[in-house]
């Protein structure tokens, strides 16, 4: 599930890829946990391992990259947790437990890794930011300014999506004129926008590449979210635009940019 869930995120967009690839590690891995215990457990193990990564490839896929530091650091627990209790738990035939204070060690470890894995990199992702010198935020406050100055210029096109519906299926927007384009998302899944056109410039734009070409303007919103970028088109044509979630476009989430 752990290395599913980190190819599908990596790998956003070619599904297929990445499942075989995470089916294929977690079989070595099933394989490689079973081999000491005999045929049966290899079997098991191997399944397991296909099974695990295919669902893992899965979830990343339909994640967002932030989305999943947190599911893979819970999954890396889980894993190294576990190594550890096999290997504890690793008593010769017949052996008696005569003392059961040997579990305070193993939920002590397993009590460390977490905080190490989960919350300790959180901690130390802040601290750095802290670190960072002042001309970061000088830098900020410039680009917040280049930025009004050029919004008095923008046109707003607000775009919702609510009961797998765009709220409009045809936009019209000008040639060479930017174009500030907002998403909002009212449903409990995540929507998109993608539109395949030659633009100047993008700014905003969502943290979910899909690893298109270029020309392709991609907005991602979450559920209950509101996403938002700017673009110039430089070509007056008629493009098509539509959700890129599977299903979506086919349930009727599409329409036209008009561009003239």
């Amino acid at each position: 599930m752990t290395a599913g869930v980190l190819l599908g995120v990596t790998y956003q967009g070619n599904l297929f890829f990445s499942t075989i690839l995470s089916m294929a590690i977690g079989m070595i891995a099933g394989i490689l946990c079973g081999l000491s215990l005999g045929i049966l457990p290899v079997l098991d193990g191997m399944m397991s391992g296909v099974m695990g990564g295919m669902m893992g490839a899965m979830v990343g896929e339909m994640i967002r990259a932030e989305q999943s530091i947190q599911l893979i650091r819970i999954f890396l627990f889980l894993s190294i947790c576990t190594i550890f209790i096999m290997v504890i738990l690793k008593t010769p035939r017949n052996a008696r437990i005569h003392n059961k204070k040997w579990l305070v060690k193993p939920i002590l470890l397993s009590s460390i890794i977490a905080v190490y894995i989960i919350w300790g990199y959180s901690f130390a992702e802040k601290y750095v930011k802290r670190a960072k010198p002042d001309s970061t935020e000088n830098h900020h406050s410039v680009s917040a300014k280049n930025t009004e100055k050029r919004n008095q210029k923008t046109r707003l096109v607000v775009l919702e999506t609510a009961e797998m519906k765009y709220s409009t299926n045809e936009i019209l927007v000008d040639k060479d004129k930017a174009i500030k384009l907002t998403l909002t998302n009212l449903d409990q899944v995540e929507h998109d926008i993608e539109i395949k056109l030659p633009f100047r410039s993008i700014e905003n734009a969502s943290q979910h590449d899909h690893g298109k070409e270029n020309n392709v303007i991609h907005l991602h919103a979450s559920p209950k979210s509101t996403e938002t970028l700017i673009f110039t088109p430089t070509e007056a044509v008629v493009y098509e635009f539509y959700c890129t979630v599977p299903g979506h476009k086919e349930f009727g989430m599409a329409g036209k940019l008009i561009v003239s």
